[in-house]
This record gives C-alpha cells, structure tokens and sequence, in this order.
C-alpha cells in the first residue's frame, strides 16, 4: 500500500497529520507532545559510533541494543499500541496488525517489511530489505512482537542475498527485563524529556521558510524524495539516503558513555559531526555564499534542528544563533562543516548559550 501524497507538494500526507511542525523550529509527534523528531542522515549514527568506539576504546554495541530496544518500547507504547488498540491488537490477524508497522518503516525512510510465516504464540519469519540499520529493525521487530504476543521474545536474524530473514519466539522461561534493560528505558526517557523541553515564543525572522498552501509542510522538504517501496528517503540532488526519527537514544548513550569514561563527549561529539559532513557534504541548490547559508538556515528549521534568530558572515566568519537547538555540539558541527566547505579552509568553532534554549554558534578560518 502507497504512502498517501499531498496532490500539491507531493509530500507524505501522514508526516502532516502526525506531526506538528511549529514555529520555534521544533518538529513535535501529535499523538505523544514529548517526542521531538528530526530529519537526518542514515549513515550518521553507525560512523558516530565507530568513531567513539576508536575514541573511547570501548565496545558500544551493547549500550546501542539496549537504547534501541527502550526507544522501540517507548515508541510503540505511545504511537501505535495505546489505549484500547492494545487490547484490540490481540485479536486482530497478525498480517494485518503488522501493516501498520510497514507503512510506519517506509514513512521513516527505515526500510520494508514482510511477513514471511507466522504461528502465534510460536514463532514469526520476517523478511527486511533495504534496512537503514539492522540491529535497530531487529529490535523493532522484537518490540512490536512482544506488544502483539504479550510474552518476552528472542530474534535471530541471518543474511540471505540483499535481505535479512529474522525469526521471533517466545523466549523460554518469559525472561522479563533485567534492571540493565530498565535503566535504559529510564535514561531514554530522562534524554526524550530533556529534548521536550524547548520554549515556544519564538518568531522565525521574515516568517521562516515557504510551506505548502495545502498541507502546510514546510517547503525545504521537498528536497527528499520518499520511495515506499524501498522503505527509504532519498535527499534528490547528492542521493544521500535520510531517515525521520528522534534523537534521545543517541542523547541517552552519550550521558552513559560520559558516565562510564569519567569525561565530557560535546568535543567529540562535534569533532565527529564536522568529519562526517565533510566527508558526505550537504547538497545544497544554492550556488553564492549568502545563498547557502540562507537555504541552510532555512533547512534546519524545516528539518526540526531550531530555529535561526539571526545570523551574519563576511570572508572568514560566520556566527548563526538559533532558538531551540537540538543537539549543539551536533548543530556546530555541521554548521561548522558547510563553512569550510564554502571557505575552502579549516576554522576554530565554538558555541555558547546566550539564554535559555538561545545557541550561538561561532566559526572562524584558521
């Protein structure tokens, strides 16, 4: 089944019905006010995590299984199975319950699903193509499982050609989850909160970017391409591939990280940022200095990073500050990157607040 287009701008037409795009530059999930979403790029968190992992000299798998399983959790208990569609979803055909979560894939640009076989309260075969990140679709598989079943499960997963073939079962024994697993679920919840947290009297200068005169989606949107049957989001001028999601599991794993290591991961996190977005540049339309930074501001907004209050460049500098910032080091370093791409030279990057949820990012050829 196609994603349902608006007939104007040609966009999803449930990105606008499940979504609140506002004007403080914050991206907000209707049916759960607490969970900020962004727009991003698919190969962004396995590069983070290898980085850090050399970095750090730790293994982070296990801590990404762990968020990954919290956020599956948190996600189906306030987005898809709530209220009375938890008690309905038991009785309905497991082939039918599991369509929603495939038009759910596709919509995040997460890759497809199919049901292969299924005998409840047995087992599951699942089939995925075109995954963004195996691990995070196992255990979204495993999630959704578990919510249908109402019993604990084990997933397996093997290659098979371009696919993967992932098995659920009833784990044996109903293992419940040990307090390793409920102190990820806690600490994905404190970072989702945190995220939450923005304020909203802020005012785009000039009203932001256009949007739809049908739908209301902003119009730097248009730039992704949404292909249902690849389960994926295609930005249309490099080809890159994106994903819509939120961002507290990788908030949730850098707090355990520091925790563990005994040090602050914001450098690092910016350093990674900046190197990976000069190493997969933004695409930009625009061809002028002033013209990039105008389509870049005008991107982050729509892409829900914040809201740009005010900026100004000249040869060699560039200072942004925008209200609402989602993730500063994050924020600073692509800023960072798209000002050495157009400066053809390093630069000295710093961020400060200002104000509450006021960011100002600095940058400067070295």
């Amino acid at each position: 089944m196609g994603l349902s287009r608006c007939r104007r701008c040609g966009l999803p037409r449930d990105i606008s019905r499940r979504y609140v795009w506002r004007k403080d530059g914050t991206i907000f999930s209707r049916l759960d006010p607490a969970m900020r979403m962004v727009f991003f790029e698919a190969s962004y968190y396995p590069f983070l995590w290898s980085e850090l992992e050399n970095r750090l000299g730790v293994n982070i798998t296990e801590l990404y299984i762990r968020g990954q399983k919290a956020s599956v959790q948190d996600y189906l208990d306030r987005n898809v199975l709530y209220g009375w569609r938890r008690l309905l979803v038991r009785s309905l055909p497991f082939a039918a319950v599991i369509q929603r979560v495939v038009d759910e894939m596709a919509l995040f640009g997460f890759g497809r699903l199919r049901l292969e076989s299924y005998r409840r309260r047995r087992v599951a075969v699942v089939r995925i193509s075109n995954p963004f990140d195996i691990i995070s679709m196992a255990w979204g598989a495993k999630g959704f499982y578990e919510m249908v079943e109402g019993v604990p499960a084990e997933v397996a997963w093997f290659r098979q050609g371009e696919d993967y073939l992932l098995t659920a079962v009833p784990a044996v024994g109903g293992r419940e989850a040990g307090e390793s697993e409920r102190s990820a679920l806690r600490r994905l919840r404190e970072a989702k909160k945190e995220l939450a947290e923005v304020r909203e009297d802020f005012d785009p200068p000039k009203g932001g970017p256009a949007s739809c005169t049908s739908c209301g989606l902003p119009s730097p949107l248009t730039v992704l391409e949404w292909r249902e049957g690849e389960g994926a989001v295609y930005h249309r001028l490099n080809g890159m591939r994106y994903i819509f999601s939120t961002g507290y599991v990788l908030l949730s794993i850098i707090k355990e990280l520091e925790a563990m290591t005994g040090r602050g991961l914001e450098r690092d996190l910016m350093e990674i940022t900046r190197n990976y977005h000069l190493k997969n540049p933004p695409a930009f339309s625009a061809e002028s200095e002033g013209e990039v930074y105008r389509e870049m501001a005008d991107r982050l907004m729509a892409w829900g990073y914040g809201v740009p209050l005010e900026m100004s460049y000249g040869a060699g500098h560039l200072e942004m500050v925008l209200g609402n910032p989602f993730h500063p080091p994050r924020l600073a370093g692509y800023v960072a990157s798209v000002f050495e791409a157009l400066e053809g030279t390093g630069s000295e990057v710093s961020y400060r607040f200002t104000e509450n949820r006021v960011l100002k990012i600095e940058a400067k050829s070295t």
